[in-house]
């Protein structure tokens, strides 16, 4: 009668190829999808850009021309940029009052950053306690998150540019935990293959606990291929996701460097925590981006880790029509981080609305 509409989150994921971006709403305590879409940064990547404009205007070009196609409802969005620009840490720090942490946690982080701090946008939060083996007493445990403050306004202008407001920024690792993860209980490594870089992420909780960052992706299976069969990279691209098994069946002679790379990274990630927290077990790993699908690739690594692998389901908590099923599946994983960043509207908003209702309780009880 009123007119109003339901509030919706939009969800801008950054990535080194492509420009992808997730509108939701909720319904009925249902999450659902409104709208989706994606813009190839191909032209980019291989330095094509336009007569006279700089990367950062090609960017925010393809930006609006997403948009456009989109139409989305609301004029904010939430913003991820690829992992590799920041820094993720977890330090340990004694037990101290709320004024002093902020002063430790800039000294310590310091440590950790090659930068000045006053070129550094810094965060932290307390996510756990932990007892001192020196016998010292309890130690905090704070993830520090940093970024270079001219990285955060340059995708901050990105957004501006396309006419919108950027409610927050956060490192994809964050995104993606969000709705790779969620909200499970105990240890996980998520595994997220992109184009040109992989990223790393041990999750307790579903709370970030460490990040590493390779400088290798996709890319370089498709370049494994290309050269091992002498074919094109484009042939090899297409051979990538054709269905062939080239990492298990005995015949198969290729060896792709780049998959046993991440999977000794991920070894030393694990074997470090275990070292630090000896009764933490990995239970799964989870694998995310273009390159999850490579058909083999969770049996081969459940081989080289000895932990069961699956690939990831970010859609897991949205509702889409049977219309979207189809296109959804065949998405896959590659949307994990705009549906992170969109998810982190919907909660934002029920934090919003528990303050609202005790200060609301709160006050009705004075009054009364």
């Amino acid at each position: 009668m009123f007119g109003f509409s339901k509030p919706s989150y939009l969800g801008i994921d950054f990535g080194t190829s492509s420009i992808k971006a997730v509108e939701l709403t909720e319904k009925d305590g249902a999450v659902q999808l409104l709208n989706y879409g994606q813009v190839s940064l191909a032209q980019l990547e291989n330095g094509v850009t336009g007569s006279g404009r700089s990367y950062d205007e090609e960017v925010g070009l393809y930006l609006r021309a997403l948009l456009e196609k989109l139409k989305p409802k609301t004029h904010s969005a939430f913003v991820a940029m690829p992992a590799f620009i920041g820094l993720i840490s977890l330090i340990e720090l004694p037990e101290m009052e709320e004024h002093e942490l902020e002063e430790a946690v800039q000294f310590e982080a310091h440590r950790y950053i090659p930068s000045s701090l006053e070129d550094i946008a810094l965060s932290w939060e307390v996510v756990g306690t932990r007892k001192a083996t020196d016998g010292s007493g309890p130690k905090l445990e704070i993830l520090v998150v940093a970024a270079l403050k001219k990285e955060v306004e340059r995708y901050r202008g990105y957004v501006m540019a396309a006419g919108l407001k950027m409610d927050f920024l956060e490192l994809e690792t964050f995104s993606l935990v969000r709705s790779i993860v969620g909200h499970e209980t105990g240890l996980v490594l998520v595994i997220d293959i992109g184009s040109r870089a992989t990223n790393l992420v041990l999750a307790e909780n579903g709370i970030v606990r460490v990040s590493r960052n390779l400088d290798a992706g996709g890319k370089d299976v498709t370049r494994t291929l290309a050269e091992g069969l002498d074919i094109t990279p484009d042939r090899a691209e297409s051979l990538k996701k054709s269905g062939k098994d080239f990492l298990n069946q005995p015949e198969s002679a290729l060896v792709f460097p780049v998959l046993d790379m991440i999977s000794n990274e991920a070894k030393r990630m694990l074997d470090s925590y275990k070292a630090k927290y000896p009764d933490a077990e990995c239970r799964q790993v989870i694998l995310s981006g273009g390159t999850a699908y490579f058909v083999g690739l969770t049996d081969y690594y459940t081989r080289q880790l000895g932990i069961p692998v699956a690939i990831g389901n970010p859609w897991q908590r949205i509702q889409h029509t049977p219309k979207q099923k189809e296109q959804i599946e065949s998405l896959g994983t590659s949307f994990s981080v705009a549906l992170g960043l969109a998810l982190s509207g919907l909660d934002v908003k029920k934090e919003e609305q528990k303050k609202e209702g005790s200060s609301l309780k709160k006050f009705l009880n004075k009054k009364l």
